[in-house]
């Protein structure tokens, strides 16, 4: 039987999370036990939230997908689809309809201007002033925050200076804004083939705990996640709590997690969720084949959810 080292470093982890929800070794009294980080058991029990982008529903209107992914076993929808231009322009629809609702808006992948990566600083400061528009449509819709890629394929700024920067110049106006307003600027690491500067979630928890402030946090992405990271629960662990969102897709294609048959266990991540005492939307962000139908759409978002909600059971 052969290993790799993504096998071996989850079989680990799996151990250090059965150790631990089990009670079958106590904890040690010191920060490390053996060696191993002394994992505490979560304050709450996790939830599961299932969402999904507000694209990938068949609708007409705001309303009309609302009600789909009700039906469906969805109590979470993900704002997307737009700028920020164009979310100025849909805040209230978007408002209007998910009144008197049980399911509400997780957070908003709105496209922003600018980019932390340019030695130009007008392209530094688009990024903090559209940004801040972003998140004042959040608060209005009582989500949990925007989510924001610091720097894509076009860097120009050496990573040490663009870290600091982002730290020094971004990072304090954006989060104080999104603080003040009760919600976070949220940190969405990529992979290699979309960035070189933030690819894995420690990365993007270690910027949040350096920042030392309110108004941040950092997400995990299974689809990244599958490149750029040895343990799926690993990744989330080292988020702590400071992880406030997770994407989901199918691992080979990126399309609705369940089309890529035996490849879409999400078991391992959802252990480490568990462990935090997760309690933020686990929101499908993918594609679908081509030429599907919305019908069948709608079919693939329901065996979707049946999926998530199996595997967070044997998590």
């Amino acid at each position: 039987m052969t290993i790799n080292r993504r096998d071996f470093i989850t079989l680990g982890a799996a151990g250090i999370g059965s150790t631990v929800l089990s009670g079958a070794v106590p904890l040690c009294a010191a920060e490390t036990c053996n060696g191993m980080p002394n994992l505490s058991l979560p304050s709450q029990p996790a939830e599961l939230h299932i969402g999904c982008h507000q694209t990938l529903v068949a609708g007409k209107s705001f309303e009309e997908k609302l009600d789909f992914l009700e039906s469906a076993g969805y109590d979470r929808m993900e704002v997307s689809g737009g700028n920020y231009e164009w979310m100025t322009k849909n805040v209230e629809a978007f408002s209007k309809a998910i009144k008197g609702r049980k399911i509400r808006y997780s957070n908003l992948c709105i496209g922003q201007r600018g980019n932390a990566g340019m030695a130009d600083a007008t392209e530094r400061r688009a990024v903090i002033d559209t940004g801040k528009i972003v998140l004042d449509h959040a608060a209005a819709l009582k989500a949990e925050g925007m989510i924001l890629c610091p720097a894509r394929k076009k860097i120009e700024l050496p990573f040490p200076e663009l870290r600091e920067r982002f730290l020094s110049e971004i990072v304090p106006e954006l989060a104080a804004h999104a603080a003040k307003l009760g919600v976070n600027v949220i940190l969405e690491p990529l992979n290699r083939t979309e960035t070189m500067f933030l690819r894995q979630v420690a990365d993007g928890a270690s910027i949040c705990r350096d920042a030392n402030r309110p108004g941040i946090g950092v997400m995990g992405d299974f689809w990244h996640m599958t490149f750029e990271e040895t343990s799926d629960m690993g990744a989330f662990i080292s988020a702590g709590s400071f992880l406030k969102h997770v994407h989901i897709a199918s691992r080979k294609n990126r399309k609705i997690p369940g089309l890529d048959g035996e490849a879409d266990v999400y078991i391992d991540g959802f252990k480490g969720l568990k462990l935090l005492g997760y309690r933020g939307a686990i929101s499908i962000e993918a594609g679908y084949p081509k030429d599907t139908s919305d019908e069948e759409k709608k079919k693939l978002l329901i065996k979707a959810a049946e999926l998530i909600k199996t595997q967070w059971a044997k998590a």
